[in-house]
């Protein structure tokens, strides 16, 4: 198993080196503030699961370059919790790398667990219901960030936007150093919890 670093702050101040960044930004933050933050990392291969709007703000303020495109169907709920704002049951989801970047990617190296055959066959829509609504109701799959990081060779992973911890779990199962930073102190402290039965191999928290 590969050691986790989780890191209570802002990730605007806490730039790392690492060969893929994974996150899933706030749905609310300008593309703007997510390129700036970004920005502040130091890495060839990017996994970022947004919203269109975030995506078509973000593009034209890096030198990011698209290598494919993907959606994380989340299924659930059936309603919308906010009258004022749509509620989206699927997120739009990218692979970027930096300009003149060899892709990381291999449809080889993992089976999918929404696929049926062994046979290299990788959809480019992940069957992936929302978990723990009760108590993190933007929380991902984890299993299927498992499935999309696991197709990927890199050595190293951050996540700049926590959250619930997905990230952790699927760079834990896969062997792969991970650094989580989030800002928010509620959840943090239940990152903490989720992350706990880590410890024994290497688990790492800066507050």
């Amino acid at each position: 198993m590969a050691a986790v670093t989780l890191i209570h702050g802002d990730a605007a101040d806490y730039g790392r080196a690492c060969d893929m960044i994974l996150t899933d930004p706030p749905y609310e933050m300008s593309g703007a503030e997510l390129a700036r933050i970004i920005g502040k990392f130091d890495a060839p291969h990017l996994i970022l699961i947004t919203t269109m709007r975030q995506l078509l703000d973000f593009m034209p303020r890096t030198e990011w370059r698209l290598a494919f495109d993907f959606v994380i169907d989340g299924v659930m709920p059936k309603k919308s919790k906010n009258y004022m704002q749509p509620h989206y049951l699927h997120q739009t989801g990218v692979y970027l790398t930096q300009p003149g970047v060899k892709s990381a990617f291999d449809r080889r190296r993992r089976m999918r667990s929404d696929a049926f055959e062994a046979n290299g066959y990788w959809p480019t829509i992940f069957h992936a219901p929302r978990d723990n609504v009760q108590a993190h109701g933007h929380a991902k799959n984890a299993q299927a960030v498992t499935d999309l990081l696991g197709s990927f060779n890199v050595r190293s992973v951050c996540d700049p936007f926590a959250g619930s911890g997905a990230t952790a779990i699927a760079a834990y199962d896969l062997g792969i150093p991970c650094t989580l930073i989030e800002r928010d102190v509620e959840t943090f402290n239940a990152l903490k919890v989720t992350c706990r039965f880590m410890s024994a191999y290497g688990l790492e928290i800066i507050e």
